[in-house]
């Protein structure tokens, strides 16, 4: 079982999930809320092992998968590397 630390940049509300890389990333999307930065998930030594970017506009896609979507604000794409 690994641990990963979830960074939502805002400097307040972080979190430790204990279990696997899918398991921290179910926690992170919801913990989402609307903040203008980006989700990052690290590992134990601090590396940054995924994130979530933040884009401040709406995403053009309707279909687009794993999108979590804050009405006209923005959204956050989905998880990269």
């Amino acid at each position: 079982m690994s641990k990963y630390y979830i960074d939502y940049c805002t400097g307040a509300g972080n979190e430790y999930v204990n279990g696997n890389l899918d398991e921290a990333k179910e926690a992170a999307d919801n913990g989402a809320a609307y903040t203008q930065q980006p989700i990052v998930i690290k590992d134990e030594a601090g590396n940054e092992v995924t994130r979530r970017p933040w884009w401040g506009c709406l995403s053009g896609i309707e279909e687009e998968e794993n999108v979590i979507q804050f009405g006209d604000f923005g959204f956050y794409g989905d998880w990269q590397k």
